[in-house]
């Protein structure tokens, strides 16, 4: 089992703060935690500053549209279907979720 938790969840809907998400060995999706979840020490987990979410063709990423605008167009959303990678979106001005001439998107696994 991995966990992967960071300051923000992307589940689809709504941003959850400090939440993390758990997957099995075969990189399905277990879960998605609750508010501070990602907070609690568990064995493989990896906390990342940024804002975890489903994975996306990173060229429809547009610096022009608000983060919350840009991850809501695009329907995303975990279901126990979903399988790794997962996208990290790091440099992002957290206060206000937005993205930042330094945001950049990366696949994790």
């Amino acid at each position: 089992m991995k966990h992967f938790a960071a300051n923000y969840v992307f589940d689809g809907k709504s941003f959850i703060k400090n939440s993390c998400i758990s997957f099995d060995d075969n990189g399905h999706l277990l879960g998605v935690g609750e508010e501070n979840s990602g907070l609690i020490e568990r064995e493989r987990m990896i906390y990342f500053n940024g804002i975890l979410c489903p994975w996306f063709d990173k060229s429809q990423m547009s610096k022009e549209k608000t983060l919350v605008i840009f991850l809501k167009s695009l329907g995303l959303s975990f279901s126990n279907q979903t399988v790794l990678p997962v996208i990290l979106l790091e440099n992002i001005d957290l206060i206000a979720l937005e993205f930042t001439n330094r945001t950049i998107a990366k696949e994790i696994s």
